[in-house]
């Protein structure tokens, strides 16, 4: 476990060798994402960074105030659709023509359903076209840039680590029979298929730290935006402000895990005291996922896992997923 005054420190002790190069944003212009951003640029290295979202002209603001604060960072706006795979993989395809490495992949892109199923223009829901569809298609699109970085690349994606679960509906992994949807089972259903295929990933690319990472109760306002109307927000509202974690301490986490050498051996020395992180394998060694939780503290959900080997769950999502996304990988 790593807490918070720990994370500040080492962020604070990030230079030009150990801070990304360049880097590509999804999520970053609202919540947890935009204050990671603010916190990467706050840095006053000289990163790259594609910031990738929709509605260029709200956000220009924002930007130009980065690009103020730090007159080293170069920082390229993006405008496309993220719950679009079609949208994705041109976006990717844009990366592509421009880099020949990226040192780290950062997804916070989500979207709170209000309780109702709603699909993409595409066929899929919305809700797991932004947190997994999108993201793993992104993933394996710019796997190859991430792996010709010398720079300890890393992905790290932000969702539910650690609420993995057994009981997943394996003949309906898109959650479109009758009672299957719901923001529990949906939560707890992406977050099982985000583990068990950057699990996979990762051990085809041990070159690249892939981090799953869960930031706990975060007061973004997203929930707001979803129940706000809802009868049962203003007794929610009240708890969630008195122990939700502030996007800025969120922020400082992340940026932890992005650069810090718990993950992977490489980025800011660890002080005295401080031992490297363990992957889901219990190894120091890339080549596993880290599942990270909201304290920093590693994971190994050893009897899910073993439950879900046992299901064959891992080759039955990584089959629909390619299915899902092979359309939009050539």
């Amino acid at each position: 476990m790593v807490s918070i005054p720990e994370a500040k420190a080492s962020n604070a002790r990030i230079t030009e060798d150990t801070a990304p190069h360049t880097a590509v944003f999804t999520g970053a212009t609202d919540g947890i994402g935009k204050a990671t951003l603010t916190r990467l640029i706050s840095t006053k290295t000289s990163v790259r960074v594609y910031v990738i979202g929709r509605n260029g002209e709200k956000h220009r603001v924002f930007l130009d105030r980065l690009r103020e604060s730090n007159k080293q960072a170069h920082i390229i706006w993006l405008e496309g659709q993220l719950s679009l795979l079609a949208e994705v993989k041109r976006l990717c395809d844009e990366i592509r023509a421009w880099e020949t490495y990226i040192d780290t992949l950062f997804m916070s892109a989500g979207f709170i359903t209000s309780g109702e199923r709603v699909e993409t223009s595409e066929g899929n829901g919305i809700s797991q076209s932004l947190t997994y569809y999108g993201r793993m298609l992104m993933i394996t699109q710019l796997l190859p840039l991430l792996n010709t970085s010398a720079n300890s690349p890393r992905i790290v994606s932000i969702l539910a680590a650690g609420n993995e679960t057994s009981s997943i509906y394996l003949d309906d992994l898109d959650l479109k029979q009758p009672g299957h949807f719901g923001l529990v089972s949906l939560s707890r259903s992406t977050a099982t298929y985000t583990t068990l295929s950057m699990s996979r990933l990762a051990k085809e690319n041990p070159r690249v730290a892939f981090i799953h990472h869960y930031p706990g109760g975060v007061d973004t306002g997203a929930f707001k935006k979803a129940w706000g109307d809802r009868w049962f927000w203003p007794l929610f509202s009240p708890v969630l402000s008195t122990f939700a974690t502030s996007p800025e301490d969120a922020a400082e986490k992340i940026l932890y895990l992005a650069t810090s050498a718990k993950y992977g051996g490489k980025g800011v020395p660890l002080p005295a005291g401080q031992t490297p992180g363990l992957t889901m394998a219990k190894t120091k060694q890339l080549g596993s996922l880290f599942l990270i939780n909201d304290k920093l503290k590693d994971m190994h959900q050893e009897k899910v896992m073993m439950q879900l080997k046992a299901m064959d769950a891992g080759d039955i999502v990584w089959r629909k997923m390619v299915e899902t996304i092979g359309p939009y990988s050539e």
